[in-house]
């Protein structure tokens, strides 16, 4: 392949140019948000340009460049109406759907799946029911359906059953916090509009158990379930659960640890059947063909037969679709020409996908998918020629260049999706390349013994089971490669601050770097690095991430059920309080407090506070004191005989942070800005007894009074209503304050209205949980704070929510309107 900058001259690659002119008109529809009905007057205005300008050119070629761009107009416009249809073909019910449980009758479209006492599924609803009146309700919806102790029986519910569930519906929430994962913009990208909760088998019920495709009732179902079977009995354990998520994409019984490695180890790409998996599919039907000696075009088009087959087994999860699309491209492409054009053949790829769904383009694995494939297209051949002028006499020289050329591909697709992986996931893989070495060979070799396997199963268990031994050893081998990769402290690099603007002087330095060989092409680029490198860093930072000039920021960061808020003072000094929940599976120290510090470019935390030693609010502080420089450490000194507690005592210890145990009356003057004021609590709501505690932990919660100029917060940590009364009987006025942290999660324990009365907020933040078991916020709280005008915030509903203030002002950011 031609290494020179002309390689990608998009007049030679006619799909790939109306690809991407079609990608710009989505993002444009989508960023605008014009009308369907516009977009597609001006689609057609384009098209009947074209036609003109076609006609035109006929007689005189001045009208070439006319014709040029009237088509280039009508594919942004086509792009820009498909995204606007697809988007409004979403139902989008009004807040009154959420308000109460709903009855909702629909077909299972996706065999279910079981996590522990719940079992999930797709449902492709028809219609709502409420009495006897019938509404048509054509959404796809995750359904969740919990065991409860109720259930004496299991329900099994099976693909293309029509089924009537009842229970409470929502929306896939945005981002939680700045720069995390959007649910709703990946959910929205896979075609799921809203989520169901349904609470034990008496709120479901099978009215019909045949529906659906009749292929994937009668032999995709079955298959898949023969193969999960068979990877059970003959392997089982983790090498079988993860030899699941590599044939089928069943990842469910990988453990979360697993998971963690494969990804610090940059080789998660692995866990789920995806584009690789395709190809050895596809592999292995072209070489079994090959001994029946059959016609090149047989031979395709059986190959295609069995990969459609293939993404039904697997359920037609988009990666498999997408790696499927693209596979058939290639393949019938190269069957129609001499030599296969892969630029075209990609182009067309999307073109078919973004057809039926634009959406798809803003799911982060189509575009890793995509841009993977571009990047071994147009890079690999490059560098397999200078690989290539390695000589290969001897077998070790031989061996280096087959290891570099291996090497290679990993490196280049890694390179070029570099970017999407820092923006996307916080981290970038340093030992990834390696890893790729070793797992990529092996995970192909499991998928040929896998699949060698469960064909040997149908006639000889036996022979099935001596596949599966060694399958098991190369699975195993490959399991440990990642965990000691993703284990060692070089493993990867944290990107919380890259930017999609720095995206743009990477890819021109990295085609700087690829065509140093070519002086003109290089001299070009160079040129453009320059421009490129001044464009970032003239780009300011979003004001979701730059610090505050002259200001005071608060910022309550959603940690689910829980509390953490980041105070950060003009001075540049930060203060956070308290690090949200810890469970087995959800460390909020790790999942949201840390990358929120990260992206705000935070090291350091000058001072943790913990306002007390319940879980939802000391979980994450270890992860916290073991991942940040933590300086000074402040709790109640309440004591507790629990295993979060001691890790955080022995971390505040091995980390040799100061270590202060405040009462009321104390005043923190670590901030010369601010007046830090300790309220609560006193010496009788404290037992130093750490096996007879407080009998009521909330009420032994460190209360704080900032004060920044004229405006005031007011941090309650969960002091409950004795707590409260001790306080407003000793401030009094002094209570007062602009913006109040309500105690409890807005619990009825909390918020009297003899302290609302002395605390008298303009704003107050409830940090509160989605959906959360105990029902916070408490409906009477809420009807406090309405009848004082007090304007009302909630993470559940938000996010996180932040505060800037003056000194003589304060404000809520609006940090989704910076993203």
């Amino acid at each position: 392949m031609d290494s020179s900058l002309n390689t990608l001259s998009f007049n030679r690659y006619p799909a790939l140019r109306t690809c991407v002119l079609l990608v710009v008109g989505i993002i444009v529809g989508r960023e605008v948000s014009l009308q369907s009905t516009l977009v597609s007057l001006l689609a057609v205005a384009s098209l009947l340009l074209s036609c003109l300008f076609l006609m035109l050119t006929r007689s005189s070629i001045r009208f070439v460049p006319f014709l040029s761009l009237s088509l280039a107009l009508l594919c942004i416009f086509l792009g820009a109406a498909k995204i606007s249809s697809d988007r409004q073909s979403s139902i989008s019910p009004g807040d009154s759907l959420f308000a109460r449980p709903r009855v909702l009758v629909g077909t299972i479209k996706t065999p279910p799946t079981i996590l522990g006492n719940r079992t999930r599924f797709e449902l492709e609803g028809a219609y709502l029911k409420d009495g006897e009146i019938h509404t048509s309700f054509p959404a796809t919806l995750l359904v969740t359906l919990k065991r409860t102790r109720k259930d004496t029986s299991t329900v099994h519910l099976q693909y293309g059953m029509l089924v009537a569930v009842r229970g409470m519906l929502s929306k896939p929430s945005a981002e939680r916090n700045p720069g995390e994962f959007s649910p709703k913009q990946y959910y929205e990208a896979n075609g799921i509009s809203l989520f169901m909760n349904v609470g034990g088998s008496e709120n479901l019920s099978v009215l019909d158990s045949i529906g659906g495709n009749w292929m994937m009732r009668g032999i995709a179902v079955p298959v898949k379930s023969f193969m999960l079977e068979m990877i059970s009995t003959t392997i089982g354990g983790e090498e079988g659960e993860f030899l699941k998520g590599l044939l089928i994409g069943e990842r469910t019984g990988i453990s979360s640890e697993t998971k963690q490695s494969f990804a610090n180890s940059g080789v998660s790409h692995v866990l789920a059947v995806s584009g690789s998996n395709v190809a050895v599919v596809a592999a292995i039907l072209l070489v079994l063909l090959e001994f029946f000696h059959l016609p090149k075009f047989v031979r395709v088009v059986l190959t295609s037969v069995g990969l459609l087959f293939y993404m039904l087994v697997t359920g037609s999860q988009p990666p498999v679709v997408r790696a499927t699309v693209m596979a058939l491209v290639f393949l019938f492409a190269g069957l129609f020409q001499e030599k296969s054009n892969p630029y075209n053949a990609l182009g067309i790829s999307a073109l078919i996908i973004l057809g039926f769904d634009a959406r798809q383009l803003f799911d982060v694995g189509f575009q890793l998918s995509f841009v993977a494939v571009l990047s071994m297209v147009y890079l690999y051949p490059i560098a397999n020629a200078w690989i290539g002028r390695i000589s290969e006499n001897g077998i070790w020289s031989r061996a280096v260049v087959w290891t570099l050329r291996v090497c290679a591909v990993s490196a280049v697709a890694t390179l070029g999706t570099l970017p999407l992986t820092a923006i996307y996931f916080g981290k970038v893989s340093v030992i990834g390349i390696l890893a790729n070495i070793i797992v990529v060979p092996a995970v192909g070799l499991s998928v040929v013994l896998g699949f060698a396997s469960i064909a040997a199963g149908i006639f000889s268990l036996w022979l099935a089971e001596v596949y599966a031994a060694v399958n098991q050893v190369v699975l195993w081998l490959t399991i440990e490669v990642a965990r000691i990769a993703g284990g060692t402290s070089f493993a990867y690099v944290e990107t919380f601050r890259f930017r999609l603007i720095d995206s743009l002087p990477f890819y021109v330095a990295l085609m700087f770097v690829f065509h140093l060989t070519n002086k003109p092409a290089a001299r070009t680029l160079f040129i453009c690095l320059l421009v490129a490198l001044n464009i970032a860093i003239l780009v300011p930072p979003s004001p979701t991430y730059a610090a505050p000039a002259g200001k005071l920021r608060v910022s309550f960061i959603d940690v689910g059920q829980g509390d953490a808020a980041l105070v950060e003072f003009p001075d540049g000094r930060t203060m956070l309080i308290d690090a949200g929940p810890l469970s087995h599976s959800y460390d909020a120290g790790e999942r949201a407090v840390s990358p929120f510090l990260r992206r705000r470019g935070l090291s350091t935390i000058d001072m943790l506070i913990v306002s007390h030693p319940h879980s939802d609010h000391i979980g994450g502080a270890p992860y916290v004191l073991e991942h940040f420089d933590v300086k000074r450490v402040v709790d109640s000194g309440q004591p507790i005989p629990s295993e979060v507690y001691h890790d955080y005592l022995r971390d505040v210890a091995a980390e040799r942070c100061e270590f202060k145990s405040v009462r009321a009356g104390t005043l923190l003057d670590n901030f010369t800005t601010a007046r830090l004021y300790v309220l609560f609590p006193t010496s009788s709501f404290i037992t130093t007894d750490t096996i007879h505690a407080h009998p009521n932990l909330n009420n032994t919660s460190v209360v704080l009074k900032l004060c920044y100029g004229d405006i005031s917060i007011l941090f309650s940590g969960d002091a409950e209503k004795e707590a409260e009364e001790e306080m407003v009987s000793v401030y009094g006025d002094f209570l007062h304050s602009t913006l109040l942290k309500t105690g409890h999660h807005g619990s009825i324990t909390s918020s009297t209205p003899e302290y609302l009365e002395a605390v008298q907020p303009s704003f107050a933040v409830m940090s509160v949980g989605i959906n959360n078991k105990f029902h916070h916020p408490s409906p009477v709280v809420l009807g406090r704070f309405r009848s004082m005008h007090v304007a009302v915030s909630r993470t559940d509903e938000e996010g996180a929510i932040v505060f800037e203030t003056d000194g003589k002002t304060i404000s809520q950011v609006d940090w989704r309107a910076g993203e």
